[in-house]
């Protein structure tokens, strides 16, 4: 196939286990950006923490960042940003169902948290980023861009059912990981944003390929040319999408080895 765009999940599919990004696959995506192929990082995470990972690339890579609540061209521009409405926020945020998990609110430009949980930050050691304690029943009106909760997956799941019978109209939900449950407004997905970013770039989707490993890759692997799973992903993921091709793992830099043998070949 003829691929002029190039989408990646972050954790489990680009970033090695420890949640950084090797040499060798630095190497292969730098060179694929002087070859003129576009880039694409898409994540659940903020902005903040992606932006300090395609910097490590180089220029020109487009950010999908919070699962597809905001979107950023090569230049670091703002493209899109869709924030949660307020009422369904203050469901998100104050319904006693939530208390006994973490709640993670993703503003523009900040984390915040209304108590400390150590052991997510293990994510952020390459950009940095951190979290900011705040009462949350004193929330001034900035918009919050994804709400996600840390917690035991059986519960999530049943927060999960609980959204959704209360605002399955306005809320999408998803899990990044089996510990983390994501909320953002309805409509907001990877898939969704990869779209638009090909209209704009009027790029043809059979001309796309996607690495995904997580249920909140879902709908940018089946909107891509071809969506290709690791060998590591989420087996709900591997079920729902049975026809698409499996690589290696994320801990043998997977996607670069595809990529590598792909190009090398056109």
């Amino acid at each position: 196939m003829t691929c002029r765009l190039i989408s990646s999940d972050l954790d489990g599919t680009l970033l090695t286990p420890g949640h950084r990004v090797g040499e060798y696959t630095l190497a292969v995506l730098r060179a694929l950006r002087q070859r003129g192929v576009e880039l694409v990082l898409a994540s659940g995470r903020h902005y903040r923490d992606v932006s300090a990972i395609s910097a490590l690339i180089g220029h020109g890579v487009q950010t999908i960042s919070c699962n597809g609540a905001a979107v950023y061209d090569e230049f670091g521009e703002v493209v899109e940003m869709t924030s949660l409405e307020p009422e369904c926020l203050e469901f998100l945020v104050a319904d006693p169902a939530f208390a006994s998990v973490h709640t993670n609110l993703f503003r523009t430009h900040e984390w915040l948290v209304e108590r400390p949980e150590p052991s997510l930050l293990v994510y952020h050691e390459e950009s940095g980023f951190s979290y900011r304690e705040v009462d949350f029943r004193r929330l001034d009106h900035q918009p919050v861009l994804k709400v996600f909760y840390y917690g035991e997956h059986a519960r999530l799941r049943e927060l999960e059912d609980h959204i959704r019978e209360n605002w399955a109209d306005r809320v999408s939900t998803t899990f990044s990981l089996p510990f983390t449950l994501e909320a953002m407004a309805a409509g907001v997905s990877k898939g969704a944003a990869l779209e638009r970013i090909c209209l704009r770039k009027g790029i043809d989707r059979s001309m796309t390929l996607a690495f995904g490993d997580g249920l909140n890759d879902i709908e940018m692997l089946r909107g891509a040319g071809t969506g290709i799973l690791m060998g590591n992903a989420d087996p709900r993921l591997k079920a729902a999408l049975p026809d698409h091709p499996v690589i290696g793992g994320n801990d043998e830099e997977a996607v670069a080895r595809y990529l590598e043998r792909l190009f090398a070949d056109s």
